[in-house]
């Protein structure tokens, strides 16, 4: 058995173990609520060592923001071939966003975790890791400019970060109202003000 061989059996048991922490501990945190999980709880059910699991994961947040990671990227990648296959830039933005809505909704309680965990990371951008939104958010403005549909005086960067903060910003309202927050209608309007903007076009 080579080195190489060796190495590659270990890096796999390393990320089977890795998945493993990350089903449990989301599981446990959907059942029984984020607070109420401890690391102590997670490491017992997947049979390791606490030490062995803070070399994994440090502390709760940590793979919470793992997971929304992972998810995100999955998503991305699902989601390109259907974009492609919209004719305008406001259905490509409004069927990624209510994508991105869907495949979120049911983590709630641990989308208020990410985001905190998200924008405490910002401050040391040494730490922070890309969702991946403001590369597709990239492509489809990139479109809409090459279509004439937006404009082409801004750069293409600087518009797909303002409108993933238009996003963040929605999917905060949600967190707080809940039910109440009507997807449908407070995507279109975040769709429609960034297309249009907010002057009063007489």
């Amino acid at each position: 058995m080579n080195k190489d061989t060796t190495l590659s059996r270990r890096e796999r048991k390393k990320e089977e173990t890795k998945q493993s922490i990350l089903r449990t501990a989301i599981h446990f945190f959907q059942t029984q609520g984020y607070d109420a999980t401890t690391m102590e709880q997670i490491a017992e059910s997947v049979d390791l060592s606490k030490v062995t699991l803070y070399n994994y994961f440090p502390s709760k947040e940590l793979i919470v923001a793992e997971f929304f990671q992972s998810m995100s990227h999955q998503f991305v990648d699902q989601v390109l071939d259907m974009l492609a296959k919209l004719s305008t830039t406001r259905s490509k933005i409004y069927e990624y966003f209510r994508g991105q809505f869907e495949w979120n909704r049911q983590y709630r309680e641990l989308l208020q975790v990410y985001f905190v965990h998200q924008f405490q990371s910002m401050l040391h951008p040494e730490a922070y890791q890309n969702s991946g939104m403001d590369q597709v958010l990239a492509q489809i403005i990139s479109y809409g400019q090459e279509a004439g549909e937006i404009r082409r005086d801004l750069p293409t960067e600087y518009l797909a970060k303002h409108l993933e903060i238009m996003y963040v910003m929605e999917f905060m309202v949600w967190i707080l109202e809940g039910d109440s927050w009507n997807p449908e209608q407070h995507l279109g309007a975040m769709v429609d003000l960034f297309m249009n903007g907010a002057e009063n076009k007489r």
